[in-house]
């Protein structure tokens, strides 16, 4: 019977939050000893399961992807197959030597030197002196810390301890990678690095687990991918299908709270931003269109006076809410010259030209000239772009420019 390189059965970890120790004097704890001994108890103690029935696995040169919000379970999960913590309950299996990247200066002493570090770390990943001895060039020059290789570890940025602990990690020639967020860190020609060896890794047929919150990376590089939400497999299987309902569902939570064209105008505020519907060229509310589609956006306020010089932007962001640019009201065009009680401004995207995914629309109110806001709504509401992704051959990132490519000469 064939078995996998990692194996997850039933996978639960709990972490238990105590309560009542916060001590701010002396006076503070006796008292609380007195209460103890009378109730003879233990404190007050909270479960948290950090992760919660989670099984799947892997066969060998599979790599998996894993995705969800902060506190999902991602970094539990890589801790728990490195052996750093262990399962409250259920039974995993891990097969070959373990390689793992899970955080910044896991496995170093920040009173060595990074030379020391290097055979610290390496030995604690399974390999032997000569081993590390013989990579040891390699390794340094992949971390591209040379000039600080014996200085102690306490002395070096995040970025560099990173970087040191992927370049052990990756030259473990381990059989199981483990690799949360390292392709995030250092500059462009360091991650060109690491994703190379990432692919060069895949064709030796290793198997690895990929975190990363950019999941342009997790798509290109995952056969599958696994979606945690509250410590549980919500979903696990082909990397564009799993992101796609990920990206929709997290998009979807705390979007569009207004859902009333009525806004109260507080009193110690001259204009509110009530609801932000997007519509389709129909005028029909719409959020999903396909890329060159036509997009209508309305943004309803109210104003307590005139404000001829207030200008409107609605901004666009990707999942994490990094902006990818915006549009404002012409104040010379757009005037707002009288108090509105139920004003709507309806700003038309034609053609859209994002690539597939998921975008979040934030509006907000302004002076230019003294920079004063008057009101921001953000996460207001969201647009769905289907058609190609930012993976696909002709284009990258989120935005697609109409082009057209020919030799010339």
């Amino acid at each position: 019977m064939a078995h996998g390189v990692i194996e997850l059965n039933n996978v639960s970890k709990r972490y238990r939050l105590r309560r009542g120790w916060h001590v701010k004097s002396i006076r503070d704890e006796f008292e609380r000893l007195a209460r103890r001994l009378v109730r003879r108890g233990p404190p007050s103690q909270d479960d948290f399961w950090a992760l919660k029935n989670v099984t799947f696995s892997l066969e060998k040169g599979e790599v998996l992807g894993l995705v969800g919000r902060n506190g999902a379970g991602k970094s539990t999960l890589l801790k728990i197959l490195s052996q750093v913590t262990v399962p409250t309950v259920g039974s995993f299996v891990a097969r070959g030597r373990l390689g793992a990247l899970i955080e910044i200066g896991a496995g170093f002493h920040p009173e060595l030197s990074g030379r020391e570090n290097v055979f610290l770390n390496g030995s604690i990943m399974g390999m032997s002196r000569r081993e590390v001895q013989e990579k040891f060039e390699r390794i340094v020059a992949f971390a591209e810390i040379e000039r600080f290789i014996d200085t102690p570890i306490k002395h070096y940025s995040s970025g560099q301890q990173m970087r040191l602990g992927f370049s052990v990690a990756a030259h473990v020639d381990p059989d199981i990678l483990l690799i949360d967020e390292i392709l995030a860190v250092g500059d462009a020609s360091f991650q060109a690095k690491c994703l190379n060896k990432l692919a060069e890794l895949k064709e030796d047929d290793k198997t690895i687990i990929l975190v990363s919150h950019n999941l342009t990376n997790i798509t290109e590089h995952a056969k599958r991918v696994v979606w945690l939400d509250n410590g549980s497999v919500r979903m696990i299987g082909e990397p564009n299908e799993v992101v796609d309902a990920y990206l929709e569902h997290v998009t979807s939570d705390g979007v569009g709270d207004v859902k009333s064209t009525e806004v109260n105008l507080d009193p110690d505020r001259d204009l509110a931003i009530g609801e932000v519907v997007v519509r389709n060229q129909k005028e029909v509310v719409q959020d999903r269109f396909d890329r060159g589609e036509t997009a209508l956006i309305d943004v309803s306020y109210v104003t307590r006076r005139a404000m001829p010089g207030v200008v409107f932007v609605v901004s666009i962001q990707d999942l994490h809410g990094y902006p990818l640019g915006g549009v404002a009201t012409d104040p010379d065009s757009v005037k707002v010259n009288a108090a509105v009680e139920h004003g709507v401004l309806r700003l038309k995207l034609d053609p859209l030209l994002f690539t597939k995914g998921a975008y979040t629309l934030s509006v907000h109110a302004m002076d230019p000239v003294s920079k004063r806001y008057y009101d921001i709504r953000r996460r207001a509401a969201r647009i769905l772009i289907d058609g190609h992704r930012a993976t696909s051959r002709e284009s990258s990132g989120h935005i697609h420019y109409p082009h057209q490519w020919e030799h010339i000469r």
